[in-house]
């Protein structure tokens, strides 16, 4: 918007800020997953409880990440990113304490909440702060941030591992936690809609619900059995949830998802190319990489070297990729 503040430090600032940011949420992730066999001794938890420990964190992401970017669209991206970095922090420097699964199971859940705050905001900044001409490439740089990220914690975590014991990760994500809050208040210009609409409570609420209830389906039907009760249960409650995701979202003027996004056939393609790179990425990980510990015998820091060739591909290919669209067309 043309009333926009100019960001302190220039784009450059924001785009550092903003990728801070995004790593710090996206490299959690995947750095929990080298500590799997670590903490299955150290807390003597199940294979549920491993699978919750690395997706408490995830699902709390996925289920809030829509209903507080509608949120910071009010009351400022900048603002709510900075309250969910301590959030997050403080959630992490508990769970580096915890000395049980189920409490570490809670803290994760914590840190996917201030998450989901932080999120939202990282791109929707970049957008607002961007020059159009500057756009795509800002975008790109996201787009690379977000996929490395996985890898820069992978190695961060692997480092950790190979001097002191999980707890370690949860200090450093704290600590990063600090230095990305401070870095968004200083470099990054605070941005809200101009002119925002009614919250879509019944949106946000059925959207939760679905993912909450999709993902805990998942797990659990994979550990009780596809036809177990909590299982059909959580089925139930999905088809619940995103049926009124839709009757909802058609009938409300502002909706927070709009349902005919999905008409839209490169909004549709988009999101399911997504879902499938994540899907395959960080299953990948979550199985790899207690594949590579305890069958091949590799260290936590080799582990996570062996993996360095996902991030050499993806970081350059999404920088150079508005370039590539440009001359040869999105579809290709």
């Amino acid at each position: 918007p043309g009333d926009l503040p100019p960001a302190r430090f220039g784009t450059g600032g924001v785009l550092f800020s903003m990728c801070l940011s995004l790593v710090l949420v996206v490299a959690t992730v995947s750095a929990v997953n080298l500590a799997l066999p670590d903490l299955a001794v150290d807390l003597g938890a199940s294979n549920t409880s491993l699978t919750w420990i690395a997706d408490g964190y995830t699902v709390a992401l996925a289920a809030l990440v829509l209903p507080f970017g509608a949120v910071g669209d009010r009351i400022g991206r900048r603002r709510l990113l900075v309250l969910g970095t301590l959030v997050f922090g403080a959630a992490a420097l508990a769970a580096a304490l915890s000395d049980t699964a189920a409490a570490l199971i809670a803290w994760r859940t914590v840190m996917g909440v201030g998450a989901a705050m932080i999120m939202p905001g990282t791109l929707s900044t970049i957008t607002g702060a961007f020059p159009p001409e500057q756009r795509a490439k800002g975008v790109a740089t996201w787009a690379g941030f977000a996929a490395a990220g996985a890898i820069l914690g992978l190695l961060a975590a692997g480092a950790l591992l190979e001097v002191w014991g999980w707890p370690s990760i949860f200090v450093a994500s704290a600590g990063v936690a600090v230095l990305a809050a401070v870095a968004a208040a200083v470099m990054a210009p605070e941005t809200r809609e101009a002119h925002p609409h009614r919250f879509d409570w019944l949106g946000g609420t059925s959207l939760a619900v679905a993912v909450g209830a999709l993902v805990f389906a998942v797990i659990e039907g994979a550990e009780q059995g596809w036809t177990a009760t909590p299982t059909l249960v959580a089925v139930a409650l999905t088809v619940v949830g995103v049926g009124a995701y839709v009757v909802g979202g058609l009938r409300h003027e502002s909706p927070l998802l709009d349902p005919r996004l999905f008409a839209l056939r490169g909004f549709r393609t988009g999101g399911l190319t997504i879902v499938a790179q994540f899907m395959a990425l960080f299953g990948f990980f979550f199985v790899g990489l207690q594949y590579l510990q305890l069958l091949l015998d590799y260290s936590p820091l080799h582990s996570a070297v062996a993996l360095i060739p996902v991030a050499v591909v993806v970081l350059p290919t999404a920088l150079v990729t508005p370039a590539i669209v440009r001359r040869a067309g999105l579809g290709p």
